[in-house]
């Protein structure tokens, strides 16, 4: 898979979908092996941790605390059936609060991940079908403009010429300074510089958990940037001819987030296809929403509603929501639906979605209800999911309960299988 990802023009004309539990033609997940003390198991939405190998097996990054012992927390791992995972390696420098993004071409995974000194790193990986072994063959530390800054939630994207571009937060811990920074690497060169373009710039704002996030996309003769500061999620672009470090063009509002204070409300994913159309999902005020980015228009679609409305579907809940391009011209969307998973399917490029699958736990004991999920982009064959779910914690315990990871497959198919 290239970077150049893939979707199919369309008009997206979405019915509203959301199903009662009467009639489900359901699946039931089944407990993997994954056990974590990281909250952040499978990491961001608009990050890529899962991916799959031209011997068809697939692959995920995944954080697992202290749960591996001290040598770091963010381990690759292999499986064949998605209940049994192989542990292959660990990124240097890592640990708890470390997170990735990454791309597949042939068998080379290319990873950038925030690490536990500041600074974030860039991480190529071989793979081996012949001894379905893993090896680290380089990594890099990647820039930042000064020692009291810290690099988190990277992105990056290779846009068609072939420059590098890196996008992560930047926490300055000597004047709280916080903002959205840019970084290219032209083709061919070893050197990062950094753009004139910046995003969210703010003083003072406390580091926590709902952190900015931006992704790289790239695009049919551009670069594309989606990023969210609190609950709103924007978009901006740029073409590749002129200078690399040039500005952007401004921002386009995507979404007004409701200020909820729910930390899911700035969660996106993008997926692009061989047109250079892109999707994007996000959630908000308990609402799963959908928006097409044309390639023939350079426009976006209005927001559209996946899950039903929530005066009808009062237990939906929808929260950290993927995407993935199936090939040709279909696309499927994963999200929590109460505390089970949804996945709907598009066969026809966005312009209509069904509901073919929904994922259900009724052996396994934990909490559910806001837990996120983990696709590959792109998937081949029956695509592997995953649902991050938490053991109960007692009440006023203070300590981070156990992480697990529940795992189930799908058929990437538009035959309705929700109701």
């Amino acid at each position: 898979m290239s970077f150049f990802e893939r979707v199919a023009v369309g008009v997206l004309a979405v019915t509203a979908l959301g199903f009662s539990g009467a009639t489900l033609a359901a699946v039931q997940v089944s407990q993997t092996d994954i056990v974590s003390t990281a909250t952040r198991l499978v990491s961001y939405r608009h990050q890529r941790h899962m991916f799959v190998t031209s011997d068809g097996r697939t692959h995920a990054l995944m954080n697992l605390g202290t749960a591996a012992g001290s040598s770091g927390a963010l381990y690759l791992h292999s499986t064949d059936d998605g209940v049994q995972w192989a542990r292959q390696l660990v990124l240097p420098s890592t640990d708890a609060n470390s997170v990735s993004d990454g791309v597949l071409t042939g068998d080379s995974l290319t990873v950038v991940y925030q690490c536990s000194d500041g600074i974030a790193r860039m991480s190529t990986l071989k793979y081996s079908s012949a001894s379905r072994t893993w090896s680290l063959a380089s990594t890099s530390k990647l820039p930042r403009a000064s020692t009291t800054i810290a690099a988190v939630n990277p992105s990056f994207a290779v846009d068609a010429n072939g420059n590098t571009w890196l996008a992560y937060v930047q926490e300055d811990s000597s004047s709280g300074y916080v903002m959205i920074a840019l970084y290219v690497k032209p083709a061919g060169s070893s050197t990062w510089s950094r753009s004139s373009q910046s995003y969210g710039y703010s003083n003072a704002v406390t580091f926590g958990s709902d952190k900015r996030s931006a992704r790289l996309v790239s695009l049919p003769g551009g670069i594309g940037l989606m990023y969210s500061v609190g609950p709103n999620i924007y978009w901006a672009e740029r073409p590749l001819t002129g200078t690399l470090t040039s500005s952007w063009n401004s921002s386009v509002l995507m979404l007004a987030g409701t200020a909820d204070q729910d930390p899911m409300s700035s969660h996106f994913s993008t997926v692009v296809d061989g047109q250079g159309n892109v999707y994007a999902a996000y959630t908000d005020a308990g609402a799963l929403y959908l928006r097409i980015r044309s390639t023939a228009t350079r426009q976006w679609t209005a927001q559209t509603r996946i899950t039903g409305n929530s005066a009808t579907y009062p237990s939906a809940n929808p929260t950290y929501a993927q995407l993935a391009w199936l090939g040709g011209t279909k696309v499927a969307l994963i999200s929590n639906f109460g505390s089970g998973v949804n996945v709907y399917q598009s066969a026809n490029s966005g312009s209509t979605w069904v509901c073919t699958t929904r994922a259900l736990h009724t052996n396994l004991s934990g909490y559910f209800d806001d837990a996120r999920v983990e696709i590959p982009a792109f998937p081949a064959g029956n695509v592997q999911a995953l649902q991050q779910f938490q053991a109960y914690q007692p009440a006023g315990d203070g300590t981070v309960p156990p992480q697990y990871a529940a795992s189930f497959r799908f058929s990437p198919s538009a035959t309705a299988g929700c109701q």
